[in-house]
C-alpha cells in the first residue's frame, strides 16, 4: 500500500513539474513598452507672392512617434491662416501648381472657351500660367485654332504650346498635335458629355516635370515617403536640408517619387520647431587667438535654411572678415550675398558701426537680413571677454 501511495505521489509531483515547466515556457519574455510621443509644430512664413502681393503660409507638422520613428503624420501648408481667404495648399482648388482650369460659357451662337489654362513650371519659361481661349468653340475647333499666351501677355509658339499642353493630354492618353480636336482636351475636364460641350468650370491636376502633380498630391507623396521609410524627425530635417534644394534642377528632384517641390528653409524650420519647440538664432561658438583676434560663429535663419556665419574681430574689436560656412541659399540670388568676399559682405564690414543702415537686397531679403542679424549677434556677444 505504501508503495502505491508513494508511486502516486511521485507521479503527481512529476505532472506538477511538467506543468510548471510548460507554464514557464508560455510566459512571455520581459519586454519594454514602446515609447509613444506626440509632436506638433506651426511655423508661419511671411513674404510676397511672385506677383508682389503679401502672403503668409503656416506650416503645420504634427503626429506621433513610436520609439523615435514617425508613425502618424499630418503635414499641411495653410495660406492666410485665420483670415477670410484662408485655404490649404493641399486643396486642389487652393493652389495653382500642376493644375489645369477650363471654363466654357454658352453664347447666342454656341459656346465660347473662356480659358483652358496650364499652371506649372519648365526650364524654358520657369513658373508659367498659360491660358488658351477661343471665341467660337465648335466640335471642329482644333488645337491650332486656340489663342495661347502666358500671364504676362507673351504669345506662346506652337512648339511651346504643344509641349506644355501635352501634360494635360497625357491625362487622357492623347498624343497632342496641331490637329487635335479641342473637345478631346475638354473631355478630360468632364466638360464634354455624349459628344456635346457642357457650360461650366473644372480643374484637374496633371503630372508635371519629373512626375510631380498638384501641390497637395506632392505633400501627400512626402508624407507617404516619410512613413514608408520609418524616418525620425532628425531624418526628415536632414532630408529637407540636403535634397530637392532650390538650386537643384527640377528634373533632378527625384529623391521622393511624385514630389518635386523645392525644400526651402521653411521646411527645415517647420521640423526644427517640431523637435525643439522654437527656432534658434545666435552665437554658437567663439575662438580666441594669440594675436588677440576672435572669431565668433553665429547661426541665423535665411531663405534656404540655417546660415552659419563666422565673424572675425581684431584685437581692437573691429570686424576684419565675414565668411559664410554653411548656407543653402538660392544660386544667383541669396547665394551671391553669401559668396566669399561678396559685395554685400564688404558693405557689412564697412558699416559695422551701423549695421541697421545697410539696406536689404531686393529679391534676397531673407538672406541679407540673416547676414545683418549674424553680424549684430557677433558685435553684441560678450562671452569672449
Amino acid at each position: 500500500m505504501k508503495k502505491s501511495v508513494i508511486a502516486l505521489l511521485a507521479a503527481l509531483l512529476a505532472v506538477g513539474a511538467l506543468s510548471a515547466c510548460s507554464s514557464q515556457e508560455k510566459q512571455p519574455e520581459n519586454t519594454t513598452e514602446p515609447v509613444v510621443e506626440t509632436f506638433s509644430a506651426e511655423y508661419e512664413m511671411k513674404g510676397t507672392t511672385s506677383a508682389g502681393l503679401p502672403k503668409n503660409d503656416t506650416f503645420i507638422f504634427e503626429g506621433t512617434t513610436t520609439d523615435g520613428i514617425i508613425t502618424e503624420l499630418n503635414f499641411d501648408i495653410v495660406r492666410n491662416k485665420g483670415m477670410e481667404d484662408e485655404y490649404s495648399k493641399k486643396d486642389l482648388m487652393g493652389y495653382q501648381m500642376n493644375v489645369s482650369d477650363a471654363e466654357i460659357t454658352a453664347t447666342d451662337n454656341g459656346f465660347e472657351l473662356i480659358k483652358l489654362s496650364m499652371n506649372s513650371f519648365n526650364n524654358e519659361l520657369g513658373q508659367y500660367m498659360i491660358t488658351a481661349t477661343c471665341a467660337e468653340l465648335t466640335e471642329e475647333t482644333l488645337f491650332k485654332d486656340l489663342t495661347i499666351q502666358n500671364y504676362d501677355g507673351t504669345v506662346m509658339t506652337m512648339e511651346q504650346s504643344l509641349e506644355i499642353y501635352q501634360h494635360l493630354a497625357d491625362e487622357g492618353g492623347l498624343t497632342l498635335t496641331e490637329e487635335t480636336p479641342v473637345k478631346d482636351l475638354l473631355a478630360i475636364h468632364g466638360l464634354v458629355q455624349d459628344g456635346a460641350f457642357q457650360a461650366g468650370t473644372s480643374r484637374v491636376s496633371f503630372a508635371g516635370i519629373n512626375g510631380g502633380r498638384s501641390y497637395g498630391e506632392q505633400i501627400d507623396a512626402i508624407v507617404d515617403y516619410i512613413l514608408a521609410n520609418s524616418m525620425t524627425l532628425e531624418d526628415v530635417y536632414e532630408m529637407f536640408r540636403t535634397v530637392n534644394q532650390q538650386s537643384t534642377p527640377i528634373e533632378d528632384r527625384d529623391t521622393i517619387s511624385g514630389a518635386t517641390i523645392a525644400f526651402v528653409g521653411d521646411f527645415q524650420r517647420m521640423v526644427y520647431v517640431a523637435m525643439y519647440g522654437d527656432l534658434f538664432e545666435g552665437v554658437t561658438n567663439h575662438t580666441s587667438n594669440e594675436d588677440g583676434s576672435v572669431k565668433v560663429e553665429v547661426v541665423t535663419q535665411g531663405y534656404g535654411g540655417e546660415i552659419e556665419t563666422h565673424v572675425t574681430f581684431d584685437a581692437d574689436r573691429k570686424i576684419t572678415a565675414i565668411s559664410v560656412r554653411d548656407a543653402q541659399e538660392t544660386e544667383n540670388v541669396g547665394g551671391l550675398l553669401t559668396a566669399e568676399n561678396s559685395e554685400f559682405i564688404q558693405t557689412l564690414i564697412a558699416n559695422q558701426d551701423n549695421v541697421d543702415a545697410v539696406d536689404a537686397v531686393s529679391g534676397a531679403t531673407k538672406t541679407s537680413e540673416a547676414l545683418k542679424k549674424a553680424v549684430k549677434f557677433a558685435i553684441e556677444y560678450d562671452g569672449w571677454e
